[in-house]
Parts: structure tokens; sequence; C-alpha cells
């Protein structure tokens, strides 16, 4: 009887960290990074072009951070 994951190829990041190998192009990626599609594991990448999903946050090229403003 097969084990619940062992359709997950396994690999080390390149942290050092054991992780999954993104299920289309097949990056090293850690847990902590990996984006989970049904039963598959997938990078950022991979998981907005297979969802449509993207980020919901606005990043700005400030130069200038809140701590360091004069006041």
């Amino acid at each position: 009887m097969p084990m619940p994951h062992d359709h997950i190829q396994l690999a080390q990041a390149p942290n050092g960290e054991l992780g999954p190998r993104c299920h289309k192009c097949g990056n090293r990626l850690t847990f902590g990074n990996a984006m989970v599609v049904d039963k598959y594991y997938m990078c950022w990448e991979c998981y907005v072009e297979a969802t449509g999903a993207d980020t919901a946050t606005e990043v700005s090229n400030s130069d200038e951070r809140f701590w360091m403003k004069q006041e």
C-alpha cells in the first residue's frame, strides 16, 4: 500500500534544508516556501500560472523607510 506522500519528490534545497521539488518545473524548494495545489507542491511562479492567483501586497520603491523619517 503506497504512503500518502509517495508522489512527492524530495530534494535538498539550496539552503541545505530537505524539501519538495516543484511539481511543474522541478525547482528545489523548502516546505516553507512551497505552495500547495491539490496534492502537489509548486514554486510561486508555477502556482500563479496554475491558479491565476497573485499577491495582494503592493510593493513600493520608496528609498526612505518609516524609521528613517525626520520629523
